[in-house]
């Protein structure tokens, strides 16, 4: 265990050390890395370090000190915009400026308004919402994954029966696997049921919900509304869609994406009295079929959650972005470190080519 210790210890010092010495030496900085590219930075949900510490997920959650260390980084390297602004200043080509970086929240959760909104105000930024519509009609129901989520941690946390073993079993089935000794890993558990079809995984919460006590919900565990995206509105940020129910695009028929892409669209923009102009693929999924209908749909852009920037010439309708975990921008001690967020962003980060491996754990990488 100690030496597992040492060894964890020494890997975290240095990754500290190779991100100093690259940011010393100007090697990762943003203007020299990023200038004539469209980067897009996403968050999740903004909760305070209480909330965070209810909330399954963490690795979808920064808090608002976290937030504002990383928007203090932005706006120090870069011109920041909400996504349809930022297309336009990419679309013109090199302008001699800054490097381009579009702010985007994924989800539409109320803590986006109360905890963000004030941080970006803050900065002086304005951002890109990427909104289910389906909270225009019920606020109350949670978006799959955090239903999922809250299920197997509270199932987890019973003292194990036939009945809660069996469930927690089957979310590893369909992979192959066996269940696990000891604690379920959330995170695992939740990314095997990706494989399920909406309709296998709204089973099987609802055979866990039926078998749990009712949850308490927290007051900040909710939607943003009507009013509140219109303040955003008024307020210079933009609103996107992000589907209507948030599905795995791919698993759906071509009734349902035409309803999720373009009906989610269409509600959007009958509420709030403004254009819809781009697009967020649930769970960064798509495929051949999917896009052609967002680019149909008369959506400007899309973005996906393949980790990187993107280029002149990028297809806008499957744009890059970087997805911050806050635990990957810390440094050894637990403080932001913005050596290794420039780094991680920079394209030489290893293993970060292709995907950010930024989703839903909370774990140190």
């Amino acid at each position: 265990m100690a030496f597992m210790t040492a060894i964890a210890s020494f890997k975290a010092l240095a990754r500290d050390v190779c991100g100093q010495v690259l940011s010393l030496s100007g090697v990762t900085a943003p203007a020299t890395r990023l200038r004539e590219r469209l980067s897009i930075i996403t968050f999740h949900r903004v909760l305070t370090e209480s909330q965070r510490r209810l909330y399954p997920l963490p690795g979808l959650a920064v808090t608002p000190d976290e937030l504002d260390a990383h928007l203090a980084f932005a706006t120090r390297h870069f011109r920041c915009l909400p996504l349809k602004s930022a297309l336009d200043l990419w679309s013109n080509g090199p302008d001699g400026g800054p490097p381009i970086l579009a702010i985007t929240f994924d989800d539409g959760q109320l803590d986006n308004f109360q905890n963000a909104l004030p941080v970006l105000e803050k900065n002086r930024v304005a951002a890109s919402f990427y909104v289910p519509s389906q909270i225009l009609e019920d606020a109350s129901r949670p978006l799959w994954h955090d239903a999922l989520a809250v299920c197997i941690g509270r199932l987890d946390a019973l003292t194990p029966t036939p009945q809660s073993e069996a469930m927690l079993a089957e979310l590893y089935a369909s992979s192959g696997l066996a269940r696990p000794a000891g604690r379920v890993h959330v995170e695992s558990a939740l990314e095997s049921t990706k494989m399920w079809s909406a309709s296998q995984r709204r089973h099987w919460i609802e055979r866990a919900q039926d078998s749990l006590p009712v949850p308490v919900r927290h007051p900040w565990d909710g939607f943003m509304d009507v009013k509140q995206m219109k303040t955003l509105l008024a307020r210079g940020h933009e609103i996107g869609s992000h589907s209507h129910s948030h599905p795995l695009l791919p698993h759906c028929t071509d009734g349902e994406l035409e309803d999720e892409i373009v009906g989610s669209r269409r509600r959007l923009e009958a509420a709030l009295g403004a254009d819809v102009t781009t697009f967020c693929y649930p769970n960064g999924s798509l495929d051949a079929r999917s896009l052609a209908m967002v680019r149909q749909a008369g959506y400007r852009a899309a973005v996906t959650t393949r980790w990187g920037s993107n280029p002149q010439g990028q297809d806008p309708f499957q744009l890059q972005r970087f997805d911050m975990n806050a635990s990957h921008t810390k440094d050894r001690k637990g403080g932001f470190s913005a050596a290794r967020l420039a780094w991680r962003i920079s394209g030489l980060h290893p293993g970060l080519t292709r995907s950010g491996s930024d989703s839903y754990s909370g774990a140190a990488a």
